[in-house]
């Protein structure tokens, strides 16, 4: 499923709760509406119609007290009273007629009897007839019924406003906690949608950028394949070729590194040969500035082959083949074989070079020619960021504690080289046993080509073992390598604490 049918399916999903939110709140607002409806065509419009048959009764009882009125002041003008009449008695009998059966029954029988009274005042001698005391009486009492008939009737419509309006605040109750249901959904959901989202992009993502960072480190381990939308499966299967393309790339330039230094090392041994047969005399003696001139060319025939010993040695690691093992194998005398292969060098840098051991070693079964360039490499990085009259001490002791992050039970011998050179700068710590990676040291030097520290580690895991760079105080660098021990060896303890493997402030070059 692509990105943007996710989004769609994210947002419809939204769409749809605040869709039910709104349909919720416009059927509230329709019933309300309907409430008011029913209040003002069937209650409001029979109130309107009881109003009107009251009004005209009324106007019936209004005249009738003007007509007295009228009688009292001239006794003569009973006609004209009687006319005064004629038009509140029409207007409720139309009244009567149009409206009887829907108003109230008191309300009714009190018009029908004023309408009664109206047309007999009208009808004989009126001035007698409304001084009649029991006609008077009536009055008084359909006067009393028409006030009371009025008063229930507002009570009634009282009533049944109030009933609505309960009504109506329980929908609108109703629809404020339905609406608080929706929103918290809508909440819920859009923290969910978002979540699964976020999940299912950036999870792929992550794994993509860490494998990625793996690829950029060298590892040639297959993309493992991600879900998610179909861009990000998309994105792992092009880093996946390029990794096999890396990888291919890789292998050809392995290849051709294997080949070259291999053609390479045959013309410089036989070189070194030469050299040596014009400095040892055999064909005839040399001046001084001869023998220096021979003495740099020799120095620099055996820097080549250490380059070249250390690009098939690469090879030859990288390509997976088995270690060569030597039944009886003693790993001091290999230390001090590395230590005199670097001896011309040192020399030739002004650098003093001590080797010193702690706690016996018995022969073991160890491929000597893998250990021996690896500490060859710590020695000769060593004595490339070191100053004329320094030193370089190499320490070898017997420990049960394994490199940092083995947790194999064992002996191991562990070897430390250690200079008194300007130290490892903190920025450049990760990057040590990078391959080709070089940096410039306090001193004015040419930096190695990167291979030293690498290749150095690269040979002990596949002996088994680790190399890492170790915390100490003081000036200088430190590095350590672990070789695991088949055979049990007497395991004598040391009195310092062997270094951590943390940062610290001095600075050094890699190899």
């Amino acid at each position: 499923m692509r990105l943007v049918q996710r989004l769609l399916i994210s947002h419809a999903l939204l769409t749809v709760v605040l869709l039910g939110a709104a349909a919720f709140s416009v059927v509230a607002l329709v019933r309300m509406t309907a409430l008011l409806t029913e209040i003002r065509e069937e209650h409001f419009a029979t109130v309107q119609e009881e109003e009107a048959v009251h009004q005209a009764a009324w106007s019936i009882e209004v005249a009738a007290r003007r007509a007295i009125l009228a009688c009292e002041r001239d006794p003569t003008s009973g006609a004209t009273a009687a006319a005064t009449m004629k038009a509140p008695l029409q207007r409720l009998e139309a009244l009567l007629a149009e409206h009887g059966d829907a108003i109230q029954s008191s309300t009714r029988s009190t018009a029908e009897n004023y309408r009664a009274y109206a047309r007999h005042v009208s009808d004989g001698d009126t001035c007698a007839r409304l001084f009649d005391p029991a006609l008077r009486e009536k009055r008084l009492t359909w006067d009393e019924n028409l006030t009371d008939a009025w008063i229930a009737m507002v009570h009634s419509l009282h009533g049944v406003v109030l009933e609505r309006e309960g009504q109506a605040y329980a929908i609108g109750a109703t629809a404020i906690r339905v609406g608080l249901v929706f929103g918290v959904l809508a909440v819920l959901a859009a923290w969910g949608v978002a979540r699964w989202m976020a999940r299912s992009v950036t999870r792929p993502l992550e794994l993509l950028a860490t494998q990625a960072q793996q690829v950029g480190q060298g590892t040639s381990r297959p993309i493992t394949p991600v879900g998610g939308p179909l861009e990000v499966q998309e994105l792992a299967h092009e880093l996946e070729r390029m990794r096999a393309r890396l990888a291919e790339i890789d292998q050809l330039k392995d290849a051709f590194v294997a080949s070259v230094s291999h053609d390479l090392r045959t013309p410089l041994t036989r070189l070194r040969a030469a050299l040596g047969l014009l400095a040892d005399g055999t064909t005839g003696p040399l001046s001084a500035q001869q023998r220096r001139v021979v003495d740099v060319a020799r120095s620099a025939c055996e820097r080549e082959i250490r380059i070249v010993s250390a690009l098939l040695d690469m090879s030859r690691v990288k390509s997976g083949k088995t270690l060569r093992r030597e039944a009886g194998c003693l790993l001091d005398d290999v230390l001090l074989k590395a230590m005199e292969a670097m001896r011309f060098e040192a020399e030739e840098a002004g650098v003093r070079l001590e080797f010193e051991t702690q706690g016996a070693l018995a022969p073991d079964s160890l491929d000597a020619a893998v250990i021996e360039r690896a500490v060859a490499n710590l020695l000769g990085n060593a004595i490339r960021v070191s100053a004329p009259g320094q030193r370089i001490r190499m320490v070898r002791t017997v420990t049960q504690a394994g490199p940092p992050g083995h947790t194999d039970a064992g002996t191991w011998a562990r070897v430390v080289v250690s200079d008194e050179g300007p130290g490892v700068r903190p920025e450049v710590r990760d990057r040590l046993f990078d391959h080709f990676f070089t940096s410039p040291v306090g001193r004015d030097t040419s930096p190695g080509i990167g291979l030293g520290l690498p290749l150095a580690r690269e040979m002990m895991r596949a002996h088994g073992g680790e190399v890492d760079y170790l915390d100490t105080p003081g000036p200088g660098a430190s590095f350590a390598l672990w070789v695991p021990l088949r055979r049990s060896a007497p395991v004598h303890p040391v009195t310092e604490a062997p270094a951590s493997l943390s940062s610290s402030s001095s600075e050094s070059s890699p190899a």
